[in-house]
């Protein structure tokens, strides 16, 4: 099974084949069967029990397949929108009716202007799609249309499949890989978000096994850092601040104090003190080494915080630059992060916001658990490296 997971074979499909991810399950089997029979003189025994399990795996697919497509049939196919009734909009909605086995009944189109004589109605504008899904229980989305992809979001966050209908022969179909169709037409698949996806799970586990371990181990380092930079600037150890955490929840980060704000408004609205003539010596040093944040593993193990994600950023600037930073306010689809792709590029401190939007969108719509491992390794090296924190 691990295998048939690797090998995508239990991937969803529109109209799923018994053939499908045919020679993977095949290896599959043929990996399963050198596993039990490994002691065996005969390879003729591991050959047949290999071939058995593909024949067995291939069989069970098609009886369940068959089963789903005449569920289908028998009308109990996902209410589907097509967004755009051009006419490829309208080809793509009358093929699916006359074709129930793929699994999708359109109820009605997603358009801007008027259009006439529509194969199904026009239920709203681009505007409307959330109140759209809603009211007619739509659990799929097709974008037949252009430049639709806040729709394509929208309905991902409300829980649809959603998926690119690029018209045949259009350049598009020449860049990504076209597994799915409808009667000819193809679609692609959008993503699943990442906080939906198997792995997802996973990286709160590591947080929670990281940022423990991280707390017990620093332990020592931190409270020699602490008494440091409390004999510098001051009683109060700790600095706690209100940033933006993920979907624009408020959070508290915390921090070892490096420097004490003149009043409650500086600390909001400061951009950066790492040229402020008030930073001593112990606190460049902590800053420069990021050991002032070691804190911030006790948000990570609370939950308010992944180890690698966007840098937090003040409610005061988060308002500031979504108004001004196209894409800024999308850095918070995923939890915020001690570490992450931005940062480990350079873009830290008094650096482009647009560049660092730009970066925690890419490693966000491209999210894996292996990206991850690269980003805390490479964040790793660079506190062995001169540098450091400066936000």
């Amino acid at each position: 099974m691990g295998l048939n997971c690797a090998g995508r074979v239990y991937a969803p499909r529109i109209l799923p084949s018994s053939l499908d991810r045919g020679l993977w399950i095949a290896g599959a089997g043929l990996v399963a069967a050198l596993a039990a029979f490994w002691h065996a003189t005969s390879l003729t025994v591991v050959a047949l029990s290999a071939a058995l399990f593909a024949v067995c795996a291939v069989s069970l697919r098609g009886v369940l397949y068959f089963v789903a497509r005449r569920a289908h049939m028998n009308g109990r196919a996902a209410a589907a929108l097509v967004v755009g009734a051009g006419p490829h909009g309208q080809n793509l909605a009358t093929a699916l009716l006359a074709h129930p086995e793929y699994g999708l009944l359109p109820l009605g189109f997603l358009h801007e202007n008027t259009v006439e004589k529509p194969p199904l109605s026009v239920l709203g504008g681009p505007a409307d799609a959330t109140s759209v899904i809603r009211a007619h229980g739509v659990r799929a989305v097709i974008i037949a249309g252009q430049d639709h992809h806040g729709i394509a979001r929208t309905a991902a966050e409300l829980g649809c499949d959603v998926f690119l209908a690029p018209e045949p022969g259009t350049p598009v179909t020449d860049f990504v890989s076209l597994r799915e169709h409808v009667y000819g037409f193809p679609v692609v698949r959008m993503r699943a978000p990442a906080w939906r996806r198997p792995s997802w799970p996973v990286k709160r586990a590591l947080d929670v096994l990281l940022a423990a371990t991280g707390l017990v181990v620093s332990a020592p380092l931190l409270a020699v850092c602490a008494l440091l930079a409390a004999w510098e600037t001051g009683p109060g150890l700790l600095f706690r601040q209100r940033r933006v955490g993920r979907l624009g929840r408020p959070i508290e980060v915390i921090k070892l104090r490096t420097l004490k704000p003149a009043t409650t408004h500086e600390s909001e609205t400061l951009w950066s003190i790492a040229h402020d003539s008030r930073l001593g010596p112990i606190g460049r040093v902590l800053r420069r080494t990021s050991f002032d944040e070691l804190p911030q593993l006790w948000n990570v193990l609370k939950g308010d915080m992944s180890l690698v994600g966007p840098r937090p950023e003040r409610p005061y600037f988060v308002e500031e630059f979504s108004s001004a930073v196209p894409g800024y306010d999308l850095r918070h689809r995923l939890p915020v992060g001690i570490t992450g792709w931005a940062q480990i590029h350079g873009l830290r401190g008094d650096t482009s916001i647009e560049d660092r939007a730009r970066f925690d969108n890419h490693y966000i719509d491209g999210w894996t658990l292996r990206t991850d491992l690269k980003i805390m390794l490479l964040t790793v090296w660079s506190m062995i490296r001169p540098g450091g924190s400066q936000s």
